[in-house]
Formats: structure tokens, sequence, C-alpha cells
């Protein structure tokens, strides 16, 4: 009898020792993702490295493609939009970073352009393959030519780059709807607003564009918006563009992270209206939720878990988000809470999130990580995590105190 009590207390220890371990480190890190521009990137970087082993060796884009509906296209496309944006975004004199990005998004570009990645989808569509397949593999090229537009091979990027903006234009000419089709008979705007920043781009690389494309577009977008928040709706009718479901925080924080590279004016409205209904609190830290204040509802495929209404796909796009407009502490402060609590490992010169087995949370991190990035970089406040640090020492203090033999506790 004392032996089998002896192996549940050891047991019961080892128990409490290893969330003692997480408890502590989560604190920890709150404060320790301040890091130095050359530290960050390099950070950065290392997760880049664990998402490039996974796709080389590893078959990440299959097993993605396994999980989700679209896990091939979208771990490819932001491991690509991913060194495009830190490239982008650090010194124009580092050749060798630009090097590495420009090489790397070429492959994801490759990966994306691949028989492997359309087969979901219907080639029938307009345009082909539907917009969401259209919108990314046409945003990865146009981040890849901003980076550079003289790299061997690039005419013929050029030319597939101009050939698809195009299609776009002559496609959207003949929809009554703002938002073309991903799949027959099912329109969300987050995949439109993919493809207009592709063809936005298209004005800053080469002339003429197309200004009064975008221009006429964003018109039908205001005239069909959530009628309850004022903001872009997550799914509407594919024939006519209204509404079906209203706004939710992961179609809003992608709408929000482009729509800055389609129309600045209409995005600060946006990330407005959208402040005042999802960004909330959780143990005093920042996060996102998934449906409007006053409103309920579940997780979905487009969500990732949603947890206490929080929702997890939003809380992360908001990294990349806050930075986009000026809010650099925000961005730091949403980093820093997803870095604590999303279990990072790091190893040879990789770093990974829940212990690698779910890279497409590490896709979207470094996606944000890289768009945030630059020169000056914004710490978290001292201050940061207060209500954390003292429920976990609470929380501690009690468990260890209980586990106590009775005597020495008397003692204490």
């Amino acid at each position: 009898m004392k032996k089998a009590r002896a192996i549940v207390r050891y047991a019961l220890f080892a128990l409490l020792a290893v969330l003692s371990f997480f408890v502590i480190r989560i604190n920890l890190l709150l404060h320790t993702s301040n890091q130095a521009v050359v530290e960050q990137k390099a950070d950065i970087i290392c997760q880049l490295s664990f998402l490039e082993n996974e796709l080389k060796t590893k078959d990440l884009g299959e097993r993605m493609q396994d999980l989700f509906p679209e896990g091939f296209v979208f771990v490819n496309a932001l491991y690509g939009l991913s060194w495009c944006e830190l490239a982008i975004n650090s010194n124009p004199s580092d050749e060798s970073i630009k090097a590495k990005a420009l090489r790397e998004a070429l492959f994801a570009y490759q990966a994306l352009d691949s028989q492997e990645a359309k087969w979901t989808f219907d080639k029938e569509m307009d345009p082909e393959y539907g917009i969401f397949y259209f919108g990314w593999k046409n945003y990865l090229l146009s981040k890849i030519l901003r980076l550079d537009t003289n790299f061997a091979g690039h005419a013929l990027y050029i030319k597939t780059f101009s050939q698809q903006c195009e299609h776009l234009k002559k496609a959207l000419n003949k929809s009554d709807s703002p938002y073309l089709q991903s799949y027959e008979g099912q329109a969300w705007p987050a995949d439109m607003f993919v493809a207009m920043a592709a063809l936005n781009a298209y004005n800053q690389v080469f002339k003429p564009g197309y200004n009064n494309e975008v221009r006429q577009w964003l018109d039908k977008v205001q005239q069909r918006l959530d009628p309850a928040t004022k903001m872009v709706p997550h799914s509407v009718n594919s024939e006519t563009g209204m509404p079906i479901q209203g706004s939710r925080g992961s179609s809003m924080s992608l709408v929000l992270r482009l729509l800055p590279e389609i129309d600045s004016v209409f995005a600060q409205k946006q990330f407005s209206l959208f402040k005042n209904r999802f960004p909330t609190k959780t143990l005093g830290l920042p996060t996102i939720s998934e449906y409007p204040k006053g409103k309920k509802g579940s997780g979905d495929i487009d969500s990732g878990p949603v947890v206490f209404g929080v929702g997890t796909a939003a809380t992360i796009m908001m990294i990349g988000v806050y930075a986009n407009y000026g809010e650099a502490e925000m961005s730091a402060k949403q980093y820093a809470t997803i870095n604590a609590f999303g279990f990072a490992t790091q190893w040879a010169g990789q770093k990974s999130y829940l212990f690698g087995q779910l890279p497409m949370a590490d896709a979207f991190i470094s996606w944000g990580r890289a768009s945030s990035f630059h020169d000056k970089v914004v710490d978290v406040p001292n201050s940061f995590g207060q209500l954390v640090h003292i429920l976990s020492a609470i929380s501690l203090l009690v468990c260890w105190v209980f586990f106590i033999p009775r005597k020495p506790r008397r003692r204490v």
C-alpha cells in the first residue's frame, strides 16, 4: 500500500513539475520576445528554415492538403510570401537575404503552378480554377516581381503576371458581383481581396495599370457590406455578392491585412470599425473574437479552434495587421502572446510552434512576423502580462503547498 502511494506521489510530483515548467516558461516568454533587429530577422529565418525543411523533405504540402481543403496552396503561398515580405522589409543592401528570398519564393510559386496544387479546383471556372487558387498564385507572383524584375527567366514571369491580371479584369467585367467564385456556387470575399491586392500591385510595377477596375470593384464592395457591422461580410451570394453571413474575425483579419495594398482610406475605415467589434483580452492579453460583440458561434475550417469566443486564426493574423496600420506596439504584444502560448521549440537552426505538429500555424505566424519586420523594433512594456503573472504565481503556490507533506507544510 505504501509503495502504491509512493508511486502515485512521484507521478503527481512529475506532473506538477512539468506543469510548473510550462507555466514559468510562458511567463518568461511574454517578455523574452523583445529582440534587436538582427536577432528578430534570424528568428524569422529559423521559422522559415523549419517550413523549408518540411516542404522539401517531408511532403508538407500534401500533409496540409489532407487536413485543409486548400492546405497545399495555403502553406506554399504563405511560405513564399513570408520570404518576399522579409526581403522587402529588410535593408536594400542585404543582397544575401534578397537572393534567398527570391529563390524560395520562386520555389513556392512553381509548387502553386503544379498539377498537384490545381487538382482540387475546377479548371472550367472563370478565372481558371476559381478565385481562391488564382488569387493566391497571382498575389505571390506580384510580390516576387516587386522584390525583383530582373532575375533569370523574369520575362516569362512578367508575361504570366500580365496575362493573369488581364484574365481577372475580364472576369470582373462579366460579373455583377464583386466577389468571384472560389468553387461552383460558393464565394468568400476574403479570397477576392487576395486577388485584388495582386491586381493593384500591377499598378505599382507596370503601366498602364488597372486603377479604374480597382475603383469600380471597391464601389461594388462598399454597396454590399454587412448591414450589422458595416464591414466586409464573411460569405456572400455567389451571383449577387450580397451578404449571407456577417463579418467574422478570421476573414476580416485577412481582409484588413490586404486592404491597405488596395485602398488605404477604405482600409482605415474598416480597421476602425473592426477595433470596436472584435479585439478583446483573455487573461489581460490581446486576442481577437471570431464573432463581433453581441454574437456567438462555433469554429470551423476558416477560423481554426474557437476557445471562449477567441478565434485562433484571427489572433495570429493580427501580428501583421496591427503592423500595417501603424500599431507597432500592439503587433509586438500580439506576437509575444502567441510566442508564449504557442509551445515554441528551436533546434538545429529551426523554430516551430505547437511542437511542429501543425505547420500551417507556423506559416501564418511567419507571414505576420515578416510583414511586421522593420528596422525599428518596438518592445512590449514591462507591465505586459501582469494578470498572467499574478494568476500563475497563485496557482503554482497553491499546487505546491498542497503537495507538500502535512507536517512540513505546518512548519511552512
